[in-house]
Formats: structure tokens, sequence, C-alpha cells
């Protein structure tokens, strides 16, 4: 080929958006304009020379990818929407230490989606995080990694599973030790209750604090060069709970579950 796929494919947001569009499926010039909020005028040079290049085939009046055109959106889809979620929120990602997620976590950041950053305001720094209280007080089903300690932390949890949620909790030795001596009645009553379950991690003191429920995902990283500031990445999207889910079984598998203090 005379030209460089790489060029062909990078050089172009349309020549990529109408790849990773046909990935769907064949689509027909309309619906390519509409799902790209683009004219006719720029968006058929761009599917010519995907075309001319054997990315692209067309079927009566149907564009579909060719072999070697699904070959390459496939593996360009991941690394799009892993630029997308790093971009959304760089300076946030950029100051965090990802050393505490195990690689294979690193490799699909992808799935996350679209997240908003939340922090607690300066007048209310001493309190829990408004939008992550009102989504966790929705919850069905709640599990959470809590790498630091918060005195609102025993009675927040133990109110949510006393309205009948599910909620499982991982805490470091130092901030179990905190909890059993400080908030002894509260933590007491978290473990007896049904559906309440409490585990110690004996190696996750700079682990990301991790909350995984059935209606969304939330995760604070430790930043490279300062103590931990409780600035969290919220998330709604059904791949990103499951991500969530999926990273707070990992660290349960190498956690003791606590029985009584």
């Amino acid at each position: 080929m005379e030209n460089s796929l790489l060029d062909l494919i990078l050089l172009s947001e349309k020549r990529t958006n109408v790849l990773l569009l046909l990935l769907e499926g064949p689509k027909d010039i309309e619906t390519i304009k509409k799902r790209l909020n683009a004219s006719a005028t720029s968006v058929q040079p761009q599917v010519k020379k995907l075309k001319e290049q054997h990315l692209v085939v067309q079927e009566k009046n149907l564009y579909c990818l060719s072999e070697i055109g699904k070959i390459i959106a496939e593996k360009m889809k991941p690394l799009i929407d892993t630029i997308y979620v790093l971009e959304e929120n760089a300076d946030y990602w950029a100051d965090r230490d990802l050393s505490g997620f195990p690689p294979f976590f690193r490799s699909r950041i992808y799935e996350l989606g679209h997240c908003t950053l939340i922090e607690s305001q300066i007048d209310h720094i001493f309190e829990l995080i408004p939008e992550y209280t009102k989504n966790a007080e929705k919850a069905r089903k709640l599990e959470a990694v809590i790498p630091y300690f918060h005195p609102l932390f025993p009675s927040f949890y133990l109110k949510i599973a006393e309205k009948g949620a599910s909620v499982s909790l991982i805490l470091p030795e130092m901030i179990m030790k905190r909890w059993a001596e400080d908030y002894r009645e509260q933590t007491e009553k978290f473990i007896a209750m049904k559906d309440s379950k409490l585990f110690i991690c004996s190696d996750c003191e700079r682990i990301p604090a991790i909350t995984a429920a059935d209606n969304f995902m939330a995760i604070a990283l430790f930043p490279k060069n300062a103590m931990f500031d409780r600035k969290y990445i919220l998330c709604f999207e059904p791949g990103a709970i499951d991500w969530g889910k999926k990273l707070y079984d990992y660290y349960e598998q190498s956690a003791e579950r606590i029985f009584e203090i």
C-alpha cells in the first residue's frame, strides 16, 4: 500500500470514527453522516480513502468493514477508549500512583468509560463527599476497599446495611484496629448483620479506595507525592461497574473475613 495505514487511520479523526462506527455493523451513508454529525462532503472522501486501502467495502448502498478492517478496528477501540478515559480527567490520572492497580486492570482501564471527578469542598472537608453518599445510599449491594480512615465511615456503612443493602468492606490492619477500638459498637453491629461482611487485608495500605456497587463505581488513588486527598473518580456505565466489581473481588481473595472482634 502506497500510504501508511497508520497515517491513514490516525491522521483523520473522521476516518477513525468511521472505522469504529462500522465495527457495530454495516451502515449506509446517511446513517454514517447522522451518527458522526457530519456532512456528506466531509464524510464521503474519508470513506473513499478507506475503501481504496481495502479497510472498507461497499455492498450496494451499505458500507462495512473488510476482514482486515475488522482486525484493525477491533485493536483500535481499546486504545481510543483508553485515551478517552485518561484524557477526560488527565490532571488526575497524571498525578496518581497507578502501581496499586494489578497490571491486568491497568490494561483494561478503557472499560471505565465516562467518569467524573468528585472531591470534598474546602468548607466541608471533614464531611463525606455528597455525590458519593447520595449514590451509596441508593445501592442494594455495595462492596468497598477502604485504605484510609474517616470517622464517619463506621456509622455510614452500618446505616446502609441497616437499610437492607448487602455490604462488604475490606480494611487494612491499622484501619481495622481503629474501627475496633474507637467504634466498637458500630463495628460489632455491622459484623452481626446477616448481609454484611468485614474483611481485613494485611498488605493494602496504598491500594486504591474502591467502591463497587450495583448502581455505580468509585475509585480513589493515592497521589504520587502527597497524602491521600479523597479525590474520587465516579463512574456509572455498566462496563465500569463490572470492572470495579472484579477489582474488588481481586482484593477480597487475599483478605481474611472477620467474624468477631
